[in-house]
């Protein structure tokens, strides 16, 4: 599989602050089989936490829920996502220019060498960005951008994402929502990586744009159907091959990080927690089951 397409399954598992909707709705009819996305379970004597993979962008209309999940969001007082991504937007504008945008005395293409910034000005005008926008956006955000808009024209729309659905149902059954970052944490680990590693992303996410619909319906299908081998394959396996040091600010830090949180739960707190986190953070050997595993919770796959 090609970096480009390891990144856009990637990207559409974890883009959560992007906005828009789908351009052309792909047909939900090529999703055959029941649903059965990957739902795991770590209890003890008076704590439960489900976890729950998430595709943060999917088709309009796609069937997903299963009566495990429907039980296990039912069974739970709490449910935990990554991060409160309806603030208001001005708040999120003003996040975006600390860790988005290049100083005033920098542009993108100063980073870039000339046939970079001819393909960055190509993809910009492909998906309908303002190269003078994407000018001014460090590499990192202007490979989510750009990403995001792939997906988006490919029929995928955030409104229909998990998180889209779940959240409004979780706060009107009264459950706690809770959230494992901020949306600054979120987007700084991108800032964090130098700006050669930021211009590899860059590069990565320029390719095979024209791809993104097969492979972003490929990574639904696979999550839909519980197959982790195969989203671990579009989503995992080739960012830890080509660009390790994104798979570990981006997955392996964040995944400590939250472990670490639910762990405090786990030995803390009594009742019923539901995790819903993008499905990348719950794939391959350094995921948040298996780092909760590591601190000593027995992991059961429920579904």
């Amino acid at each position: 599989m090609k970096p480009m397409r390891s990144l856009i399954a990637a990207l559409a598992a974890l883009l959560t602050t992007a906005c828009g909707n789908a351009d052309d709705a792909l047909p939900v009819d090529t999703y055959s089989g029941p649903p059965k996305p990957a739902l795991w379970k770590i209890a003890d004597a008076d704590t439960t936490i489900y976890f729950f993979g998430t595709i943060h962008l999917l088709p309009p209309g796609l069937d997903w829920e299963t009566p495990a999940f429907k039980d296990a969001l039912a069974q739970a007082g709490t449910v935990y996502f990554e991060a409160d991504t309806e603030l208001p937007p001005n708040e999120i504008t003003r996040i975006i220019q600390r860790t988005g945008l290049l100083p005033p005395d920098r542009n993108l293409s100063d980073l870039l060498d000339p046939a970079e910034q001819d393909a960055i000005r190509a993809a910009a005008h492909r998906v309908g960005l303002s190269p003078l926008l994407v000018e001014r956006m460090r590499p990192w955000y202007a490979s989510v951008m750009i990403a995001d808009a792939a997906i988006r024209s490919a029929g995928f729309a955030q409104d229909s994402g998990v998180e889209a659905l779940l959240r409004p149902a979780a706060h009107a059954a009264g459950k706690d929502l809770r959230y494992l970052e901020t949306v600054e944490a979120q987007l700084s680990a991108y800032t964090v990586l130098p700006d050669d590693v930021q211009v590899r992303l860059l590069d990565a996410s320029l390719k095979d744009l024209d791809k993104a619909g097969e492979v972003l319906t490929g990574m639904a299908r696979a999550w839909r159907a519980g197959d982790d081998d195969a989203l671990a394959e579009a989503v995992i396996d080739d960012q830890i091959a080509t660009l390790p040091e994104i798979y570990d600010t981006l997955m392996v830090r964040r995944n400590k990080a939250w472990a670490a949180q639910l762990d405090a739960v786990m030995k803390n707190e009594d009742g019923v927690f539901l995790v819903a986190v993008g499905a990348g953070h719950l794939l391959g050997p350094d995921s948040v089951v298996v780092m909760m595993q590591r601190l000593g919770h027995t992991a059961e796959r429920v579904q």
